[in-house]
């Protein structure tokens, strides 16, 4: 076999070649498609508004009647919550429908970790209209943003 000047073989070089073009390979495929994969969160429905920090914050000090429903597991509830939830995981929700109230028209929230990186409080926001709910709302910003404004989180 012959070599060069660093000892590499013919077949070593190759090699390397080959995994240089598949390393540029895969750089342009993520390129191409990467940001495609960013987008892929689940629209939300027109039937389904979004609330703010700063409004959900408003709606709670003013004591409003709605029914706030933390989607995230029993751990993070417990952990650490926005006054006045509830928590109903989104694929636990048909066992609790008991816990939403008769009237279809009542202000309904939903949050979970913050859409699109978590998609539980759009789920059960979804699972809500298909049950005729009509005043449904997704704090797609999530308990994180919440926790960084310094508002107030109870724990169970």
């Amino acid at each position: 076999m012959t070599q060069n000047l660093s000892g590499e073989t013919a077949v070593g070089r190759k090699g390397r070649r080959k995994l240089q073009s598949l390393a540029v390979l895969g750089v342009a495929l993520w390129l191409l498609v990467g940001p495609a994969f960013a987008d892929d969160a689940p629209p939300i429905p027109k039937e389904i508004k979004i609330v703010t920090t700063d409004q959900l914050k408003k709606l709670i000090d003013s004591r409003a009647p709605l029914l706030l429903v933390d989607s995230r597991v029993t751990q993070e509830f417990k952990e650490g919550h926005i006054p006045r939830a509830i928590n109903v995981v989104d694929k636990d929700m048909e066992a609790h429908k008991a816990k939403f109230p008769a009237d279809k028209n009542h202000p309904i929230i939903f949050y979970c970790n913050g859409y699109p990186k978590c998609v539980r409080s759009l789920n059960g926001a979804k699972l809500a209209l298909s049950w005729g709910y009509k005043d449904l709302s997704v704090y797609t910003a999530g308990i994180p943003d919440w926790e960084q404004k310094g508002f107030p989180i109870e724990r169970k």
